[in-house]
This record gives C-alpha cells, sequence and structure tokens, in this order.
C-alpha cells in the first residue's frame, strides 16, 4: 500500500479507529466494573445480613434468663466452648466485673474488646456487635466480620488478577488492530496529498482480497485518480496532437509572409504589415514549441539521456551568457555559487540549462529597471538547492500554484512579451528530475527554488 506521512505515536491516538478502540475497551471496562461491583454488594449484603440474623439468635438465646445470675451462668457455658475469632461473648455486671471469652468496656455506649490475659486471641477481621442492656447488666455479644473481609479480598483479587490483565490484553488488541486501519487511514491520506499536489500516479493499492469498508474506499481513491489520469493524459495528448499539426502550417506561414516581406518595396505599409503577420506567426511556432517540449518532459523521454551533471558550472555559464543582456536591460546579476566544488545532480544538461535560462528571462521580463536578479546555488544536506530571487512586485500567493500551468498570465503581465509558457516549462524539467520546485515571497519580489538531490560525480 501507498505510505503517506509517518504515523507518530501522537497522531495515531488522535486517529478515529484507534479512539473507537479505546472507548471500546473503555466502555467494556465500566461494564466489567459495574457488574463486579454490583455482584460483590449483593453479596456483602448477604454476608452482613446473615452475621445479623446469627446475632438476633444469640440475643434471643440469652432472654430466657430471668436473672442476673441465670444470665451470668449461661453467658459463662456459652462463653467456655465459643471461638473468641469468631464470636464474642461478654456480661457487664453493675459492679463493673466481666464474665465471657473476651474483655470488654463500653466507650460512649460503643463496646471496645480486648484479649485477656488467659483468653484466645481474638479475630483481625473486626467484628459486627449487639449491645443488650438490663437490670440483669450489659450483654455484649459479636460476630466477627471475616466473611466480608474475606470476600471483598476475593473480588479485589479477582479485579487485580483477571479483570485488570483481561481489560489490558483487549485494550492492547484492539490497539494493535486499531493502528494497522489508522495506518491504512494515513496510507490513503497520503495518496490525496499526492494526488491533490499533482501527482496522478499516486496510488492506495490495497491487497485485492481485502473486502472491507476501507479497502472498498482505497479502491474508489485508486480508480478516480486513474480515471483522472487518463483524462489529463488524453487532454496533454491532445495538446500535443494540435500543436504538432499546427507547428508545420504556421511554419510555412511564416516562410510565406518572409517572402511577402521580401518582395514588398521596403517601408511600405504592406512590408510592416507583412513584418507583423511574421512576428505573430514565429511567436505561434515557439508556443507551439515550447508546448511539444513540455509533452516530450512529461513524456520521460528525456530521463534516458540523464548523466551526472556538474549544476554549479550550469549556473555560471548561464550567468555569464546572461550578463549583457542584463546589463543592457537596466537590471543587475549576482551570483552565489558554492567557491571551488563541483556540485552534481543527475539530470539533462541541455534542460537544466534551460531552467536557468527560462528563471532568468522571466525575472528580467516581469520586473522594473534597477531590479537585481540573484542566482544562488546552496547544499542543504543531501540536496542543493537552486534558486532565482528578484526584488521586483512578486506574484501573490493565490497565483503561485496557477502561473506553473500552461498559457496562464497574469493580468499584469498581458502587456509584456511571452506566452505563459516559461514556468510552466520549468515544472516540467523540475517533476522530470524529481526536484521540488518552490515560489515563495522575496519581500519584496519572487523567489523560484528548485531543489535536487545531490549524487557523486561518475565517469561519462
Amino acid at each position: 500500500m501507498a505510505e503517506g506521512k509517518g504515523a507518530r505515536p501522537l497522531e495515531l491516538l488522535k486517529s478515529t479507529p484507534v479512539r473507537q478502540a479505546v472507548g471500546v475497551v473503555s466502555l467494556m471496562a465500566v461494564i466489567s466494573v459495574t457488574t463486579t461491583a454490583i455482584a460483590f454488594l449483593r453479596v456483602r449484603d448477604g454476608l452482613e445480613e446473615t452475621i445479623q440474623t446469627s446475632l438476633d439468635q444469640s440475643a434471643a438465646s440469652f432472654s430466657t434468663a430471668r436473672t442476673a445470675a441465670e444470665l451470668r451462668d449461661q453467658v459463662s457455658a456459652e462463653a467456655r466452648v465459643a471461638d473468641a475469632e469468631q464470636r464474642i461473648i461478654v456480661l457487664l455486671s453493675a459492679d463493673g466485673r466481666s464474665v465471657g471469652n473476651a474483655g470488654a468496656r463500653l466507650d460512649a455506649g460503643m463496646p471496645v474488646i480486648f484479649a485477656q490475659p488467659d483468653d484466645e486471641q481474638l479475630s483481625e477481621h473486626g467484628y459486627e456487635f449487639r449491645v443488650i442492656a438490663d437490670d440483669r447488666g450489659t450483654l455484649i455479644l459479636g460476630e466477627t466480620r471475616e466473611s466480608v473481609n474475606e470476600v471483598s479480598r476475593v473480588f479485589i483479587a479477582q479485579a487485580a488478577f483477571s479483570l485488570v490483565p483481561t481489560l489490558l490484553l483487549s485494550l492492547a488488541a484492539a490497539l494493535v488492530i486499531a493502528a494497522r486501519s489508522a495506518r491504512r487511514v494515513v496510507g490513503i491520506e497520503g495518496t490525496l496529498e499526492r494526488l491533490t499536489a499533482g501527482d496522478l500516479k499516486a496510488r492506495v493499492a490495497e491487497d485485492p482480497a481485502r473486502t472491507d469498508d476501507l479497502a472498498r474506499i482505497a479502491g474508489g481513491l485508486d480508480r478516480m485518480a486513474a480515471a483522472q489520469e487518463a483524462s489529463v493524459a488524453a487532454l496533454k495528448q491532445v495538446s500535443a496532437d494540435i500543436a504538432h499539426d499546427l507547428k508545420t502550417p504556421v511554419q510555412r506561414i511564416a516562410v510565406l509572409m518572409a517572402e511577402l516581406r521580401n518582395q514588398t518595396g521596403e517601408g511600405s505599409p504592406e512590408a510592416a504589415l507583412a513584418e507583423r503577420a511574421l512576428a505573430e506567426a514565429d511567436r505561434a511556432v515557439a508556443v507551439f514549441q515550447s508546448l511539444l517540449q513540455i509533452a516530450q518532459i512529461e513524456g520521460g523521454g528525456p530521463r534516458g539521456r540523464f548523466r551526472p551533471v556538474d549544476l554549479s558550472a550550469v549556473v555560471a555559464t548561464f550567468a555569464d551568457i546572461y550578463g549583457p543582456a542584463v546589463e543592457d536591460s537596466g537590471h543587475s546579476l549576482a551570483v552565489d555559487l558554492p567557491s571551488g566544488r563541483p556540485v552534481h545532480v543527475r539530470g539533462d544538461k541541455d534542460l537544466l540549462g534551460q531552467v536557468v535560462a527560462n528563471l532568468i528571462e522571466n525575472a528580467l521580463r516581469h520586473t522594473p529597471n534597477g531590479s537585481t536578479i540573484r542566482l544562488t546555488l546552496r547544499q542543504e544536506g543531501t540536496s542543493v538547492v537552486l534558486s532565482v530571487a528578484d526584488n521586483g512586485p512578486g506574484i501573490p500567493e493565490a497565483e503561485r500554484a496557477l502561473v506553473l500551468r500552461r498559457l496562464y498570465r497574469r493580468e499584469t503581465s498581458r502587456t509584456t512579451e511571452g506566452n505563459g509558457l516559461g514556468l510552466a516549462l520549468v515544472a516540467a524539467i523540475a517533476d522530470l528530475h524529481e526536484a521540488r520546485l518552490q515560489l515563495s515571497d522575496n519581500a519584496p519580489g519572487l523567489v523560484v527554488s528548485l531543489a535536487f538531490s545531490t549524487v557523486a560525480a561518475l565517469p561519462v
């Protein structure tokens, strides 16, 4: 599948599939915790009720004693056989003496239990108490909360060793599955960005065996891209065919106009009219020639002539060629090249020279006298950037993509020479060389830059 932008962790967490996976697992967690908590509360309430029932039964068994002495004897008998860790039986008499299987006292009406030196150990889980006070004394009955605490421990253990790992594993599995979907979404997004940028060959290329919704979307996008590529290719072919078919007749017209000019008297109105017609015919031939050249470049034919080219030498050569013309037009030319070393890129030397020539001519044509044109070649990592900058009126940001189209001319350029194909040809050559073309503001003026991948010089 076509790769899109790298899916960094933070971007992945923002993606819809991952967020949906986290949402589903979170919902599962809430449901699991809720059902477990409800089950725990029901079991705990049942055990609490059992303890209260046991206390009620104990209290009823001691209610049969009518006197303090009978109650003391019954408590003593019961206390001898009762396990203090499970059940507390203590009677506090009016004189402060106590009988039972533990020591006890009342603190603000609440029983405080402690082990006597010779008595059994008390429960570490605490007790649920029942206090009965009457003329026979104060009877303190207690039932251990061990069963309630044990249930709490079991449920906590279940959450720690079963529920939590299950949720974590579910979340991990959901994130893995969602991340795969998110990567596919990123691939589709990357293909859309490439198509938007003009790369009509971009495809998602999903596995044909997949039949899910993302596969259908990717397939639809690929079919749309293929149709658009075919349509653009057909349009380019029609343009090339028209240019090719009309080029020869227009050239013949130019020849005929030249003959007519030569046959008319010099300085006559007819000769002047023939001269103007000849100039227009030459201009039409130049347009057709440029259209054909762009079509050939977009077809990729010149790629077979690619060799390592010293771009620094190409720029220096064309700076020397255009130096006199720049001075004659009232402009100035500044050149900034890497000193003392070649900068090699892989490409076609003639086409790279045409890029430099077109950019210089474009700057000369669209800037007023006194403007400065600066040619710069600089290294940026593994790339070399060629830029041509001027301090003229520049191009508004909204029109920078439009001026790269064939035959597009800005309203402010209608009175100047040109056919609207100079920058379109530069864009075609840049695309052929896989160079990144960018138009930016020079504040004031325009900067046209092309970033090429550098290569080591190879013997030709």
